[in-house]
């Protein structure tokens, strides 16, 4: 996203203008990471007190805005306190993220006018809307790094989609992308979604749907099966051997790869089975 002042038709709080004199807006934002999420800590500070007073009054409220080129993401987290926290998925962002922090409008201000203005604006207000910006810091950029990588997890690896076309088998799979995509027909896909939204079911997607994708998969690896695609290229690929090598399970050594691919799928996604089982045995009990 970038600033321009001239896209400002009334007086803006920032580091390149003169607008709002002898004020200040700072903001910072530190991140920490989990296997999965990108965690920030927001902290915004204004030396303003006239837009301090539209924060306390929720007229107005700071905001980091979030933009990344590579996966088109783009959102904006908005605080009235100075001091807040928020979170990103890990695959909702790759590589650079440019950062704007602003503060906002919360809500149509139709006489914004503030004892801090520049003198050449004295006797004059104006008219706001809610989310227009009052203040801006510098621009910053963050970069999300690869090893936080989503797919790490073996059931990220998998999406399942519906298969819409005509004749289609209930269940196939296509591996030949960074992603192993499970195609449902159109009737077990609606059963799939219903499925999903019941927390206590959730576990019998796996073992109903994952396992045997991760099975089929095992064994395409295991027997080196040709295929008209180059598996060393897929993502997922890489994910399970890296997972396999947890295991002391060498792709490239038979002799490691002893155990049956279903024993190997079961270590590899934590005994659905026996999570599914349970949850059938407490889905009975509720009724």
């Amino acid at each position: 996203m970038q600033i321009n002042y001239r896209q400002f038709p009334h007086p803006v709080l920032s580091y390149f203008s003169d607008d709002v004199i002898d004020s200040d807006f700072q903001a910072s934002l530190k991140s920490s990471k989990t296997q999965n999420t990108y965690i920030f800590e927001a902290y915004c500070v204004t030396s303003c007190e006239g837009i301090n007073q539209l924060i306390e009054d929720k007229k107005a409220l700071f905001a980091f805005h979030f933009e990344c080129s590579t996966t088109r993401f783009r959102k904006v987290f908005t605080s009235f306190e100075s001091f807040f926290t928020f979170q990103l998925p890990a695959d909702s962002i790759e590589g650079k993220v440019q950062i704007c922090s602003f503060i906002l409008a919360a809500e149509d201000i139709n006489n914004y006018s503030l004892p801090e203005f520049h003198p050449d604006y004295e006797g004059h207000s104006f008219i706001v809307k809610r989310g227009d910006v009052l203040g801006i810091d510098a621009e910053r950029t963050f970069f999300a790094e690869k090893e936080i990588d989503p797919l790490k997890r073996i059931p990220s690896i998998f999406s399942v989609q519906p298969n819409r076309g005509e004749n289609v088998i209930p269940f196939d799979m296509d591996s030949s992308g960074h992603k192993i995509v499970i195609k449902l027909s159109e009737d077990n896909f609606e059963h799939y979604k219903t499925i999903s939204l019941n927390q206590n079911l959730q576990p019998l997607l796996s073992s109903l749907i994952i396992m045997p994708a991760l099975v089929s998969i095992l064994e395409m690896i295991k027997n080196a099966e040709e295929q008209d695609f180059d598996p060393e290229e897929c993502r997922w690929y890489q994910v399970i051997k890296s997972r396999l090598r947890e295991l002391e399970i060498d792709v490239e050594n038979k002799n490691t790869f002893s155990d049956s691919t279903i024993a190997v799928a079961q270590k590899l996604i934590g005994d659905p089975l026996n999570i599914s089982l349970l949850a059938l045995v407490n889905f009975e009990d509720e009724d």
